[in-house]
């Protein structure tokens, strides 16, 4: 499936919320609104030379730089062919994927911060894969995650994100995706389920008065991205949830 072009574009505003429950220890659950880009990235000059208050590579209220994705090292490439490199490095067939689209965050009046940016690699009208780059807080690290779209399998934890959960366990995904409508859910299992986490966004046109909308809704979604995990942080400290320490 793909999105259906507005305005000539694939890329697309999503609005929606964010779910966490966990289910082990203390159960505790949460829900946020929010907000994700979704950018074609064969159309980020496009996206540039249209949109009132988005750049590419310079300060805008919404501002997309290459160096916040994949980080490669002081010789970056193009971010479209880092994640066709990275899907096959993981195991991915990349033979057919023409085209990938960038869900997540972008600066915001300068400042970045995005707990998980998802890429999804289309082979024409077919999402074949789902590139998961998750970031952790506050040791700014990352670490990738590839998903089938079609047939995800369960894939082992390898990266230290949350203080208050342990690398012991293994994820389970289900992506649903269409035109109109993006949902990714995640489970963490050992024995038994100890934590879940939905993310359901829904499409909008991509234009300049749909951000500047967006913008008054969320000024700086940087900021309460942050302020929001550190709220539920010290949430489970006072639930006496066991920490963590980075390994």
């Amino acid at each position: 499936m793909s999105l259906t072009p507005t305005q000539d574009f694939n890329s697309a505003l999503f609005t929606g919320v964010v779910h966490h429950q966990r289910y082990e220890v203390a159960a505790h659950g949460f829900n946020y609104p929010l907000y994700m880009l979704a950018i074609d990235l064969d159309e980020i000059e496009q996206l540039e030379k249209s949109l009132r208050w988005f750049a590419s590579e310079r300060f805008a209220p919404f501002s997309f730089r290459r160096s916040d994705y994949l980080k490669q090292g002081p010789a970056q490439g193009p971010l479209k062919s880092a994640v066709i490199e990275k899907v096959s490095a993981l195991g991915g067939h990349t033979d057919t994927i023409d085209r990938v689209l960038l869900l997540g965050q972008v600066r915001c009046f300068g400042l970045y911060f995005s707990p998980v940016n998802f890429f999804f690699c289309f082979d024409g009208e077919q999402a074949l894969y789902m590139l998961a780059e998750v970031h952790n807080t506050p040791w700014n690290e990352t670490h990738c995650y590839l998903v089938d779209i079609d047939n995800p399998a369960a894939t082992p934890k390898r990266f230290h994100v949350s203080p208050f959960m342990d690398l012991d366990m293994q994820y389970h995904w289900r992506i649903d995706w269409s035109p109109q409508r993006i949902m990714v859910h995640i489970e963490n299992w050992r024995d038994q389920k100890v934590f879940d986490a939905t993310l359901s966004l829904q499409r909008q046109a991509l234009t300049s008065r749909s951000l500047f909308t967006t913008l008054k809704q969320w000024p700086m979604m940087t900021l309460s991205i942050l302020r929001a995990i550190y709220w539920q942080a010290l949430k489970l400290f006072i639930k006496r949830v066991p920490y963590h320490s980075h390994p």
